[in-house]
């Protein structure tokens, strides 16, 4: 029985679909599991590293394919392991992870935000804050960072800038749904005496300024 190319082709599509769907139902597997364990760390007042997390947070060399989300969660769930650890190093391959991220999709404003936290050199910093602002303007990661940046540089800052993070930071404290995540960026950041000031001026209460 004589196979024509239509037949040839088709199989190997069908072999492709097959392949990609298991990949990509294996990611996100992972990102399940890592999105729960990032929801209990920053929802329990003492969360404990379970023996397994290691493991976890290891991304497989020998994947095919990987998308950018999965790859700033690994980036993510080390972190807090490293908190919770008591571990003040950054690691040189959570920024490879993050800059593959910027490869596989590179108008995402999550990733330049953690190339940001990362960054040591407050000129890079600066540049990835930029990058976040022009890809996600109304996200809420790329304006948390923009809050948080201001009042740790606060001297640094022109007024116009300190005036409008101020109103963003009222704006998104009165947000119940960005609560979880305003509270972290509280609790970390340099300026969050300032924050507090602020929040408290405005009669305004959240969990990490007590």
């Amino acid at each position: 029985m004589k196979i024509n190319l239509l037949s040839i082709l088709s199989l190997f599509f069908a072999l492709f679909l097959l392949c990609s769907g298991y990949l990509s139902l294996q990611n996100a597997l992972i990102t399940n599991a890592i999105e729960s364990r990032l929801d209990y760390f920053s929802s329990n007042s003492n969360p404990a590293v379970r023996s397994n997390d290691t493991k976890l947070g290891e991304p497989d060399p020998n994947s095919l394919t990987t998308s950018a989300h999965l790859l700033n969660s690994f980036v993510l769930f080390n972190q807090w392991v490293a908190y919770l650890n008591q571990e003040e190093s950054t690691p040189n391959h959570w920024i490879a992870l993050l800059n593959t991220s910027t490869h596989v999709r590179p108008t995402w404003p999550n990733t330049y935000v953690e190339l940001s936290k990362l960054s040591k050199d407050q000129q890079q910093a600066s540049q990835y804050q930029q990058l976040a602002m022009l890809f996600g303007p109304y996200s809420p990661s790329s304006r948390l960072l923009a809050i948080d940046q201001t009042f740790t540089y606060w001297e640094n800052s022109h007024v116009s800038q300190r005036l409008d993070v101020s109103k963003q930071l009222i704006a998104i404290t009165r947000s119940w749904s960005h609560r979880s995540s305003l509270n972290q960026m509280i609790t970390h950041s340099k300026g969050k005496q300032r924050i507090c000031n602020l929040l408290a001026f405005n009669k305004l209460k959240v969990q990490a300024c007590g």
